[in-house]
């Protein structure tokens, strides 16, 4: 299988299983990837990811080139220009971790910028690669890049398409945190874990008004969705059992609802 599943308590983490081919995405490895996050975002039971790569060398190289200079119509597209999957998980408002090791290149890139946080081991580079293709960086990676590290970093990126070290990527903000070399998975595991003993309700809630309000509307706008989603939360049974933990000085038994 070119993408696996592992359930670990509420946390599920998914695998690019192709290191043969430094876990390119596919047709079948897109396909597959685009049920993990519907699986993900519609099961009630998981309140965090976690994506990797399966050995050291890759996280992702990006689309398979080989396979798409053997078959014109291997577009991902529904041929009027609709995707038919996701290899982001755009909108899914539970929190996702890209546990990044080797290589993490163009449609790669673009993966990884589509998570929430990301977690990187030293022998990590990243790079958009398209202008060297001659073709258009997709994925989101103009899109994100331009509006989470500098803007002048981001158009060096894309423009000259090569790639960054992990500690440039660092430096910039494009990476959360660097780890040693194989414990990027275990480190973004365990801050999964760490995510889960929080209000998934309020998470998803802060992170919708986050992207929705921090990156498309205005400060007024943003505002009112951050006190739309407070009001709605407060509703709820887990922000009830919040303060309600803190008066009895104990941990906090969140249910989601």
């Amino acid at each position: 299988m070119p993408v696996d599943l592992a359930r670990s308590d509420r946390t599920l983490t998914i695998t690019l299983n192709r290191p043969e081919a430094m876990n390119s995405i596919d047709p079948e490895m897109f396909a597959q990837l685009a049920a993990a996050w519907d699986e993900f975002e519609h099961d009630d039971g998981l309140w965090v990811a976690v994506v990797t790569g399966a050995g050291d060398k890759a996280f992702c190289a990006g689309r398979d080139l080989v396979k798409s200079a053997a078959d014109a119509k291997n577009d991902w597209s529904s041929g009027d220009g609709a995707a038919r999957g996701r290899l982001t998980p755009d909108r899914i408002w539970k929190p996702v971790i890209a546990a990044i090791n080797g290589h993490c290149l163009a449609a790669g890139l673009g993966l990884a910028l589509g998570c929430d946080l990301r977690v990187a081991s030293p022998n990590a580079t990243f790079g958009t690669m398209a202008a060297k293709r001659g073709i258009v960086a997709g994925g989101g990676q103009t899109q994100r890049l331009a509006r989470y590290i500098p803007f002048g970093m981001a158009m060096e990126m894309i423009l000259f398409a090569e790639r960054i070290p992990a500690d440039e990527a660092f430096r910039v903000g494009l990476v959360n945190r660097l780890v040693p070399e194989g414990e990027a998975l275990d480190f973004s595991q365990a801050w999964a874990a760490k995510l889960c003993e929080n209000g998934p309700l309020a998470i998803r809630a802060m992170k919708q008004a986050a992207y929705e309000g921090g990156f498309g509307m205005n400060m007024r706008d943003g505002l009112r969705l951050e006190a739309q989603l407070y009001e709605e939360i407060m509703k709820t049974e887990d922000a009830r059992e919040g303060p309600r933990a803190f008066a009895e000085k104990r941990p906090a038994k969140f249910v989601g609802r």
